[in-house]
C-alpha cells in the first residue's frame, strides 16, 4: 500500500506507513467504514473524504505549480542532478484536523477553503527556491537543497515555514470572520541526506530518503501543535544564529529507540550572514591580512582627497572577505566617515532593490518596528535637512520603503520612469552626503545581486571620480561586472591563509598544547587554510567530543582520524560543485574517486570523454580552482584544491556509481602500470576494496601488507592484514585461504 504522504510502499494490510508513520487505514467520518488510502468518497455511504477533495487539476503535476524560473533551473541541470546524494532540509506542512473540520461540507466548498492554504504553503516554499515534491490533499512535502543545491538550505526552509505560518494566519482570519471556520497549519523540519533519482520533464522527482531524513521531518509535523513549527537538532545546527527557537528538550519519537532533541521555531533573527553570526559568538584572532588592509588604507586616502574609489575584495566562500572589511571599518582609519552597509542574500535575486532598501534603512535609522508614519518622518526630516534640492526624490525613496505615496506626479509615472527616479534619487542622496562628509559605502555578496541593484551600482560607479566616496564591494569569483577598466577601480584577491597564518589561527582556536600538533596539520590539510572551514572543523571536533575543554584551551580525547566534513562546509561546497556544467561536474567526481592526486593518463582512461573535451573540462576545473596542475614531467598530474572538496565530490556519488568507477580505475591502473604494479599496489588495494572485487582485493591487500613489512612500516602492515582478514571473515573464508 502506497503512503499518500511520502509515497513509500508499505506491506499490504499495514495500518501505518513504515517510513513516515502516516495512517494508511482511514475511516469515514460519517459511518466509520474503513477507507483506502486514496479514497475521495466513502464506498458505504458516499460521504466525501475531506483530505481527498482538495487536489485540483492545477495541482496534479509539479509542472503546473512550479514557478517558471525554478522549473527552467531544474530542467537545465537535471542531467547533473540525477542519481546523486544530496544534503537537504525536508519540510512537511498540513492543516491540522482538516477531515473533521470539513467533513460535513460539500466537496467544492471544502476545496475552496483548502486550496488557498495549499497555495500559501507553496508560495512560501517557492519564494526560497524550495521544491514541492508531494501534495497530500491538505498538506505538502517540500525539499530545500534538492534537486537544486543551496548552501543555506536549512535557513531557507526555516524562513519558508515562518512565511507560510504568517500568510496562512492572515488567510485564516478572513475565513474565521466569514465562514466561522478555524484554520491552522503545523510544520515540521529536519535536515539530512536524500538520494535524487530521475527527474521527469514534468518535474516529478524520484528520490529516496537516507536513514531517518524524511521520517523525522514527518514526525516533527505530527508532533507540532497547530500554528507551530517543530524542528530537529540537525536542522537547527545548519540554521543556528539565523533563527530563534525554544528548546523542548529530548522527546520520544515513534520509530526511534531513544528520545531526540526537539525545538520550536519562533521567529527569524535579525542577522543575515554567517559573519554576523560569527561576530555574535565572538570573533577569533585576525591573522595574515596585513597587505590587504594596507591596500584598503590607500584607497581610503585617495577617496578622502576627492578621488572616488571602487575597491573589490574577491575570494571563495569562507576565506574572510567580510572579516577583512569588518577589521578595516572598525579600525581608526575611517573615523569621521559615514559608513552605511548593505548586502545581497542568496534568495534575494527575485526581489528587486533588496540591498538598496537595506542601505536606506541603515542610512535613515529605520527600525523594524517603525510604522509608515514614523518612516515618513525620519526620511523627510533627514532628506530635506541634507539638501532641499532632494525634495523631488522624497516620493521615490518612500515608495521604495513601502510607504504609500499620495502624490499626483508620482502616480502618473509609468514603471520605467519610476525605476529611473528611484535609482537617481538614491544615487543623488549619497553624492550629496559625500559633499558634507566622506562616505564609505559597503555592498557585500554581489554574486547574489538582483538586476535593479546592479543597475544602481553601475550608475554610482560612473559618478564616483570627483566624489569623496569609497565604494567597497565583495564577491565570489563567478560574479562579473564592467568596472575593470576604470582607473579608480582596484581588486584585492583574497586567498586561503598560508600555513603559518593558519597555524596561528588554530593556536587561538584550540591552544598550543604539543599533543594537538598532528590534529592541526590534519585540519590545515583538509581545509587548505580556509578560515571558515577551519573554524567549522574545530566546532565539529568539539561537538563530537574529539576535543574537550574550551576555545583556546582544548585537549585531545581520542584520535581525530575519520572525523566528518562539517555540514555547514559540506553545504557550501556542494552548492559550488553544482554550479559546474554537468560534464565538468562528472569529471570532478571521477577525479575524486581516483584520489587527491589525479594522473592525466588514468583520468583519460576512465572518463569516457574525447581528449579535446577532457582537456577543456580540466581547464575549466583549473579556472574554477577545483583542481591544480601539480606535475608536468614525467607524467601530467593534477591534485584537488583541498581535501574537503574532494570528500564532498566523492560523497555525492551513489554507491553503485562509486563501485563502478573504482573497478574501472583498478582495471586502468593494471593496464597502464602493468610493468610496475608493485609501485601502485597500495592504490590497487584501495580501489579493489572499494569496488568490492574481493578476490583482487585480498590479493592486493596482502601484497601491500608484505611491502609495508619489508619497509618496517609495521603499523601500516598490521592495518592491511587486519583489513584482509576482515574481508575473508565477511566472505566466510579461512584466513589461510590463498
Amino acid at each position: 500500500m502506497k503512503c499518500p504522504r511520502c509515497q513509500h510502499e508499505s506491506p499490504s494490510g499495514a495500518k501505518f506507513c513504515e517510513e513516515c508513520a502516516t495512517p494508511l487505514a482511514r475511516a469515514c467520518a460519517s459511518c466509520g467504514n474503513p477507507l483506502s488510502a486514496t479514497a475521495k468518497f466513502c464506498p458505504e455511504c458516499a460521504h466525501p473524504v475531506a483530505a481527498g477533495v482538495a487536489t485540483q487539476p492545477r495541482f496534479a503535476s509539479p509542472e503546473t505549480y512550479t514557478p517558471k524560473h525554478l522549473a527552467e533551473k531544474i530542467l537545465t541541470s537535471k542531467g547533473a542532478l540525477e542519481g546523486e546524494r544530496k544534503q537537504v532540509t525536508v519540510l512537511f506542512a498540513d492543516m491540522k484536523g482538516s477531515m473533521e473540520l470539513l467533513a460535513d461540507r460539500d466537496p467544492e466548498e471544502a476545496r475552496k477553503l483548502l486550496d488557498p492554504v495549499i497555495e500559501n504553503m507553496m508560495e512560501a516554499v517557492h519564494r526560497y527556491e524550495g521544491t514541492v515534491s508531494n501534495l497530500m490533499g491538505d498538506g505538502i512535502m517540500a525539499l530545500f537543497g534538492a534537486p537544486l543545491s543551496h548552501e543555506d538550505h536549512a535557513v531557507r526552509a526555516c524562513y519558508a515555514a515562518l512565511r507560510m505560518q504568517e500568510s496562512v494566519s492572515r488567510y485564516a482570519d478572513g475565513v474565521r470572520r466569514t465562514e466561522g471556520v478555524p484554520i491552522q497549519i503545523r510544520v515540521g523540519l529536519n535536515s539530512g541526506e536524500v538520494v535524487v533519482g530521475a527527474i521527469g520533464n514534468d518535474l516529478k522527482m524520484d528520490y529516496t530518503a537516507v536513514g531517518q531524513t524524511v521520517h523525522l521531518a514527518s514526525r516533527m509535523e505530527q508532533m507540532a501543535m497547530p500554528g507551530s513549527i517543530m524542528m530537529t537538532a540537525a536542522a537547527l545546527a545548519l540554521a543556528e544564529g539565523y533563527v530563534e527557537v525554544k528548546p523542548l528538550g529530548p522527546l520520544p519519537v515513534k520509530g526511534l529507540e531513544t528520545p531526540i532533541e526537539v525545538y520550536e521555531l519562533s521567529r527569524a533573527a535579525t542577522v543575515r550572514s554567517r559573519f554576523q553570526i560569527a561576530a555574535a559568538r565572538g570573533l577569533t584572532r585576525f591573522v595574515g591580512r596585513e597587505s590587504e588592509l594596507d591596500q584598503l588604507r590607500q584607497a581610503l586616502e585617495r577617496a578622502r582627497a576627492g578621488h572616488g574609489q571602487v575597491t573589490a575584495v574577491v575570494g571563495e566562500p569562507g576565506v574572510g572577505k567580510s572579516r577583512l572589511y569588518w577589521e578595516f571599518s572598525h579600525s581608526h582609519l575611517p573615523q569621521g566617515w559615514l559608513s552605511p552597509e548593505s548586502r545581497s542574500v542568496s534568495y534575494g535575486k527575485a526581489t528587486n532593490y533588496l540591498p538598496i532598501i537595506e542601505l536606506l534603512r541603515v542610512y535613515f535609522d529605520i527600525e523594524h518596528a517603525d510604522d509608515s508614519r514614523k518612516i515618513r518622518e525620519k526620511v523627510t526630516g533627514k532628506l530635506l535637512s541634507l539638501d532641499r534640492q532632494l525634495e523631488p526624490y522624497l516620493a521615490p525613496i518612500l515608495w521604495l520603503l513601502d510607504v504609500s505615496i499620495k502624490e499626483e506626479k508620482w502616480e502618473r509615472l509609468d514603471p520605467p520612469q519610476r525605476r529611473q527616479r528611484v535609482l537617481d534619487g538614491v544615487k543623488r542622496l549619497l553624492l550629496c552626503e559625500s559633499q558634507v562628509q566622506p562616505v564609505m559605502v559597503l555592498f557585500e555578496d554581489l554574486h547574489w545581486i538582483d538586476t535593479e541593484t546592479q543597475v544602481f551600482l553601475d550608475s554610482l560607479v560612473e559618478s564616483l571620480p570627483t566624489a569623496r566616496m569609497l565604494l567597497l564591494v565583495n564577491y565570489r569569483p563567478e560574479y562579473n561586472h564592467g568596472w575593470g577598466s576604470k582607473t579608480y577601480y582596484r581588486q584585492i584577491q583574497i586567498d586561503p591563509l598560508p600555513p603559518e597564518s593558519a597555524e596561528a589561527l588554530l593556536d587561538a582556536l584550540v591552544g598550543t598544547d604539543g599533543k594537538l600538533f598532528q590534529l592541526k596539520r590534519l585540519v590545515i590539510d583538509k581545509t587548505d587554510g580556509n578560515p571558515f572551514f577551519i573554524e567549522e572543523c574545530v566546532r565539529s571536533l568539539a561537538e563530537t567530543g574529539i576535543l574537550a575543554g574550551e576555545r583556546g584551551a582544548y585537549r585531545l580525547t581520542r584520535s581525530p582520524e575519520g572525523f566528518q566534513v562539517p555540514a555547514t562546509a559540506k553545504a557550501i561546497l556542494a552548492a559550488r560543485i553544482d554550479r559546474l556544467a554537468p560534464e565538468d561536474k562528472r569529471l570532478l567526481q571521477a577525479a575524486a574517486v581516483i584520489g587527491t592526486d589525479v594522473p592525466w593518463a588514468l583520468l583519460q582512461a576512465v572518463a569516457n570523454e574525447p581528449e579535446d573535451r577532457l582537456r577543456r573540462g580540466l581547464a575549466q576545473l583549473q579556472a574554477t580552482e577545483f583542481l591544480y596542475e601539480t606535475r608536468l614531467f614525467p607524467d601530467l598530474e593534477y591534485t584537488s584544491r583541498h581535501a574537503l572538496t574532494h570528500e564532498v565530490a566523492y560523497g555525492s556519488l551513489l554507491s553503485e556509481r562509486r563501485r563502478d568507477l573504482h573497478a574501472r580505475i583498478m582495471e586502468a591502473m593494471e593496464a597502464l602500470y602493468n610493468d610496475r604494479l608493485d609501485e601502485q599496489v597500495e592504490k590497487l588495494a584501495y580501489h579493489a576494496f572499494r569496488s568490492e572485487i574481493w578476490g583482487k582485493a585480498i590479493h592486493y591487500i596482502r601484497q601491500a601488507g608484505v611491502k609495508a613489512c619489508e619497509r618496517s612500516a609495521n603499523r601500516e602492515a598490521v592495518a592491511y592484514f587486519e583489513q584482509g582478514l576482515g574481508v575473508l571473515a565477511a566472505r566466510g573464508r579461512s584466513p589461510f585461504f590463498s
